[in-house]
């Protein structure tokens, strides 16, 4: 497995949390959008090393929610999610 780009992996994660962002200002209370949002925040927190604690990067279910909840209702977050989904299981193999 290639190792992980940091800064291309930063761009993908805040460009998720960005999207997750607006999308909650329309739907405030929806459930999958604030459990996506802290594993984002969770995922660069460990990426950029402030949260040394890796142990739940195997926890992280947003590429389920990409498949799941949005591949046909809104590609470009399902596209992003699963973007996310594939850097934390990179960094839970380094």
């Amino acid at each position: 497995m290639k190792p992980i780009e940091r800064d291309s992996s930063i761009i993908n994660i805040n460009e998720g949390i960005s999207l997750i962002e607006k999308r909650l200002k329309d739907i405030t209370d929806f459930e999958t959008y604030q459990s996506s949002l802290k594993q984002l925040h969770y995922l660069l927190s460990v990426l950029d090393g402030s949260e040394p604690d890796k142990s739940k990067l195997d926890k992280i279910i947003v590429g389920h929610f990409a498949v799941h909840e949005f591949e046909e209702s809104d590609p470009e977050l399902s596209k992003a999610l699963k973007k996310c989904q594939n850097i934390a299981f990179k960094l839970e193999m380094e």
